[in-house]
């Protein structure tokens, strides 16, 4: 197949700012040389009209570097042979830096930048892996990978799934109909809204809130088994699933509440059809027995300000 090869080294200041928008093919931006921006974009020439799809690389005054493919805008007909040609961008960037990806079409594949990250993707998959920093991911028809992610995440996605592992940091989702999966994560708060998608978290709480939005999918939280924590679901039809011990459970009108080994960190659903399910990960310590009268010496205490109501928790729940 033809190619035709642009090539293009940038002196950049840190942090460094990067935009590369692409409309058919690959992106690949990984670490390179502090103070420089080095772009390759390879246009298959034979995959669309060559004429037409030009590649742009250029740097504007205040140092941002632009990595752009083009095509004149309304004439895309991919049922025919008037399409873009599909352009493979590799790039190599200092670990500081300051990312905008958009693609249509198009894969991107990005690792280990410290900066903030805005990426947008409609019909093509997005591999991130060791980034730190403010991330923002917008996707239509695609699938998201995270590894290693640390800072503040807000996921938007449609019709894709979602899955990760060892991400760190707060979390906003916004899905519909995709599932999401992150797994040996430490997440302080999370506030997710589903439309008809599962959504699976194994984290130990932080100070919250962990809030969600379900039409119809389950939500799964597997945390440390020793987790105290509280539990709240409104629900037509949904309930609270845990194999923690409960000291607390009651359903009144829709609306289920637990309390796990004397209550915590609070989770909240609100759901039409959704399950909550806790699950503590590793050996699960039975909740200690207090007898009646242990019971009301700790009441009375309380009662007369010697100790707290959270003390109060502690020494009745073990």
């Amino acid at each position: 197949m033809s190619e035709e090869k642009f090539e293009q080294v940038f002196q950049v200041s840190g942090p460094a700012h990067l935009i590369v928008k692409n409309i058919r093919g690959s992106v690949d931006i990984q670490p390179g040389e502090d103070g420089i921006i080095q772009v390759i974009a390879v246009k298959h020439t034979e995959s669309g009209d060559a004429k037409r799809t030009e590649v742009e690389l250029t740097q504007e005054t205040d140092g941002t570097v632009k990595a752009v493919a083009r095509f004149p805008e309304g004439s895309i007909d991919w049922l025919f042979s008037n399409k873009p040609c599909k352009v493979d961008f590799v790039v190599r960037a200092p670990r500081k830096c300051t990312l905008k990806v958009s693609g249509v079409s198009n894969d991107a594949a990005i690792s280990g930048f410290d900066g903030e990250f805005s990426l947008n993707s409609i019909s093509g998959d997005l591999t991130l892996s060791d980034l730190t920093g403010e991330l923002s991911v917008n996707t239509v028809s695609g699938e998201v990978e995270l590894a290693v992610v640390d800072g503040k995440l807000k996921l938007h996605t449609v019709s894709g799934n979602i899955k990760g592992q060892k991400t760190t940091g707060s979390v906003s989702l916004n899905t519909v109909s995709g599932d999401v999966h992150l797994s040996e994560s430490s997440l302080s708060t999370v506030q997710a809204e589903s439309v008809s998608g599962n959504l699976e978290l194994q984290t130990p709480l932080g100070e919250g809130p962990y809030r969600f939005h379900s039409v119809s999918g389950e939500v799964r939280l597997t945390v440390p088994a020793g987790t105290r924590c509280s539990a709240e679901l409104h629900s037509i039809s949904g309930r609270i699933s845990t194999n923690l011990p409960q000291s607390y459970n009651s359903r009144h009108h829709g609306t289920e509440m637990v309390a796990v080994q004397g209550g915590g960190v609070m989770i909240s659903l609100k759901s039409v059809s959704g399950d909550l399910f806790l699950d503590g990960d590793g050996e699960i310590s039975p909740m200690k027995t207090v007898s009646s009268e242990e019971r009301l010496a700790v009441l009375g205490r309380v009662k007369s300000g010697e100790i707290t109501v959270e003390e109060a928790l502690s020494q009745l729940h073990g």
